[in-house]
């Protein structure tokens, strides 16, 4: 019998909304490249623009009437691979990743009281894009909590781009990464880690 295709969930933490018909999210544009590799190897992946769902601030996983955050859960709770998709603002990562960890945070009351995480034999991975400095820093809070969720961190999982976008399209942007072998590496060389170490916790689950 055939294997599931594997599922990645980008939780993307731009401020552009869609709807209101701001610019392109370059993050976005970043993320699609990474999606493109992880295609190669059969990943379906979507990705939630955070920025357009309603996600009131709270610790808990259901904050009531209107909160869009339980059905966002349920995607995270049924992918393979989570990614992070951040901009830089001022030297850290948008609200936005701040209130998925905030919101994630039951599940980690859950696996101190119990010893065991829901999102266990789970892989992760950051996507980050700026004009400034604090990819490392972002890269360090973003692992510190993915690895304190249960979460496997594969090396070279994160793919970042740092540079002026001036006048950029989105079509030329995602042309710029593309044609950056070093971008274009990176993105291929974290898709292949994400869906090794994914498969392999398929066959091999981790210790509870």
């Amino acid at each position: 019998m055939a294997r599931d295709r594997l599922k990645a969930i980008f939780l993307l933490a731009t401020l552009k909304h869609r709807r209101s018909g701001q610019e392109f999210s370059h993050t976005e544009v970043l993320s699609e490249i990474l999606i493109e590799c992880l295609r190669e190897y059969g990943v379906r992946s979507e990705i939630v623009r955070l920025v357009d769902h309603e996600i009131p601030a709270g610790r808990k996983s259901n904050m009531g009437k209107g909160d869009e955050w339980p059905g966002i859960l349920k995607k995270i709770l049924a992918s393979d691979i989570i990614v992070f998709a951040t901009p830089i603002w001022w030297g850290n990562y948008s609200s936005l990743t701040q209130r998925v960890i905030e919101r994630l945070d039951e599940l980690h009351d859950e696996l101190l009281e119990t010893g065991k995480s829901r999102l266990a034999n789970k892989v992760g991975g950051i996507v980050i894009t700026g004009e400034e400095d604090g990819e490392q820093h972002i890269t360090g809070n973003v692992a510190n909590f993915l690895l304190n969720m249960g979460v496997l961190l594969p090396p070279h999982c994160s793919l970042s781009y740092q540079g002026t976008y001036a006048r950029a399209t989105r079509h030329s942007l995602a042309k710029k990464f593309r044609e950056s072998k070093h971008t274009a590496d990176a993105a291929e060389k974290m898709a292949k880690n994400l869906v090794f170490f994914a498969n392999g916790l398929r066959e091999n689950k981790t210790p509870e």
